[in-house]
């Protein structure tokens, strides 16, 4: 008999955070990112699915913690039925990278969780330091829809990725699942620097 993880577990997505150390930066990874049913479905119907990161560096000690500094990226995923593939793009600091495309939404979702070197390390000595690493998935809204779509017609020659659902269509079921958003944050261990 075969046995299978609750719906719960498959749902669940998993943030860690690696403490840096003299020789390497910190590392972060987020798994399970589209085991949300909902969100996988949407994704599936070429929904794009944007994936916000941050990364923030707290100093803790005295009455209150200090942010010493952050690093926050984007990672949108969108389905082209034309193509039948799942295109990843990178925005981070204003400027657009495409990932790739990947034949299945698990093969980007693996590429999408491998660990990630972060250069945020502390700067001040014999001090006690922690990482919160945040994570809000959602569906994009129907301006960033827009402006992923111009941008991936400019990066294709000849390509579209407007999908099968026409542009009317499209900006109503943007519009009445925007409720579709998920957060996520996990805290590493207190470190000394």
């Amino acid at each position: 008999m075969l046995w299978s993880a609750p719906s719960s577990a498959q749902r669940r997505v998993q943030l860690d955070v690696g403490v840096p150390s003299s020789s390497s930066p910190p590392t972060v990874t987020a798994t399970g990112l589209f085991g949300d049913p909902d969100m996988r479905e949407l994704v599936r119907s070429g929904f794009p699915a944007s994936l916000r990161y941050r990364l923030e560096l707290w100093r803790s000690g005295g009455l209150f913690n200090d942010l010493e500094g952050t690093h926050e990226w984007e990672l949108i995923v969108q389905y082209d039925p034309t193509g039948q593939r799942y295109r990843v793009v990178r925005r981070e600091a204003g400027r657009l990278e495409d990932l790739g495309s990947f034949a299945t939404l698990s093969t980007a979702q693996a590429m999408l969780e491998r660990p990630l070197r972060i250069t945020l390390s502390p700067q001040r000595l014999a001090r006690k330091y922690y990482y919160n690493f945040v994570l809000d998935i959602s569906a994009l809204s129907v301006s960033d829809m827009d402006q992923l779509e111009r941008w991936l017609r400019g990066a294709r020659s000849g390509g579209t990725a407007v999908g099968a659902i026409g542009s009317g269509m499209r900006t109503l079921m943007l519009r009445m699942l925007g409720g579709e958003n998920r957060h996520y944050e996990r805290r590493s261990s207190t470190f000394l620097n």
